[in-house]
């Protein structure tokens, strides 16, 4: 069983491992698509892959790596180095290998719909010919999510959920199933209201509830004042509150850090709750594309179609709690329990995410949020 990695702050910091290929006790059944039996060959010859990305803490990567060298039989020396960085640094290494015409890494995966946008106009990402993506097609266009094939894919995204602790005092009888509930009177002094100033998510996840017309968020946020909340903006810090009952509930926070933290501490399970709403859930997709002139064209390619299969869909969800937006595809049995298929979800995307952080009512709804809590 692939258990979700643990880790303490993983947006804020740098994180570069390379992991020799281990053989696994079992395969893959299923046999390669055409696309792969194109590509063993040629990715083999190359050696290795780089990953650069925001998300894949080591377990994840061990995970992916032994789980590609198996079915593709790449041998115990193939490489797979994955490179994590926070957002911002993903995105600035990207652009600065891209202006400088010296790549290094191979694959880049990150959520920020504008950098793959721009990049893709400039040519700066090789042509896919992935045989998986047609069955991804529907669900994103349905999630109202960022692609641009075949230059840009999307592998996976994640979603805030409300999160909260049953033990707490008061607390025994919550259950958040809609944005109403998040802001009662009988919660002050127990709630953490997301910092939009300080995280482009959080920003974008409001932008996306406003622009759907299913929540007004400057009334929740308003309404979320008037019960004292504390301001945060880690997930990781957040849900620590949550656990010690400083603030027991969280409105914006992830499955994975409670499936982590009840991994930790199995009695945790039966009070440690994560949430849907009714409303909705906004997806924050993660771009992935392969760079024009990477070292190794071929394993890259390789590893995005891995990453669109049901095998690395299930290595992903396991891994980081991120969801696949695979047609047909169902959670693993041991992700169920704090993850919905995503075709059991209304689902909440923005008309225009790479031009999103440029309009005016973006701007306008961080300036509102800072009124409130200035």
């Amino acid at each position: 069983m692939t258990k979700l990695n643990r880790r303490a702050s993983a947006a804020a910091t740098v994180a570069a491992a390379t992991f020799v290929a281990i053989a696994p006790t079992a395969g893959f059944a299923q046999e390669l698509n055409a696309t792969e039996k194109r590509l063993v060959a040629a990715a083999k010859a190359e050696g290795e892959v780089t990953v650069l990305n925001a998300l894949f803490a080591d377990e994840t990567g061990r995970a992916l790596q032994e789980a590609f060298v198996k079915k593709y039989d790449l041998g115990p020396n193939f490489k797979v180095n994955n490179i994590r960085k926070g957002t911002g640094q993903v995105v600035a290494q990207a652009r600065q290998e891209i202006q400088a015409g010296k790549i290094t890494s191979d694959v880049v995966i990150v959520a920020a719909a504008n950098f793959y946008a721009e990049a893709a106009k400039r040519g700066a990402f090789i042509p896919l010919d992935s045989t998986a993506w047609k069955d991804h097609e529907e669900n994103i266009k349905k999630a109202g999510q960022f692609a641009a094939y075949p230059h840009v894919v999307m592998p996976f995204a994640y979603t805030f959920q409300p999160v909260w602790n049953a033990a707490c005092p008061g607390m025994e009888k919550v259950d958040i199933t809609s944005y109403s509930q998040v802001a009662t009177p009988d919660l002050k002094g127990k709630t953490i209201a997301s910092d939009l100033s300080k995280s482009l998510t959080y920003a974008l996840t409001a932008t996306a509830l406003q622009e759907s017309g299913v929540v007004d968020v400057m009334k929740m946020f308003a309404d979320i004042k008037k019960t004292e909340p504390t301001v945060e903006f880690r997930t990781e810090a957040k849900m620590q509150s949550v656990m010690s009952c400083e603030r027991p509930l969280d409105m914006w926070n992830l499955a994975a850090r409670v499936r982590q933290n009840v991994e930790k501490k199995p009695e945790l399970a039966k009070t440690l709750k994560v949430g849907f709403y009714k409303e909705g859930q906004v997806m924050l997709g993660n771009q992935a594309a392969v760079l024009k002139g990477a070292p190794r064209p071929n394993a890259a390619q390789l590893m995005m179609e891995f990453m669109l299969t049901k095998e690395g869909a299930d290595i992903l969800a396991n891994g980081e709690g991120v969801y696949s937006f695979l047609k047909g595809y169902k959670v693993p049995a041991e992700a169920a329990g704090f993850m919905r298929n995503i075709e059991d979800m209304k689902l909440i995307g923005l008309k225009d995410w790479a031009g999103a952080e440029s309009q005016e009512s973006f701007k306008k709804l961080r300036d509102d949020w800072q009124k409130i809590f200035q």
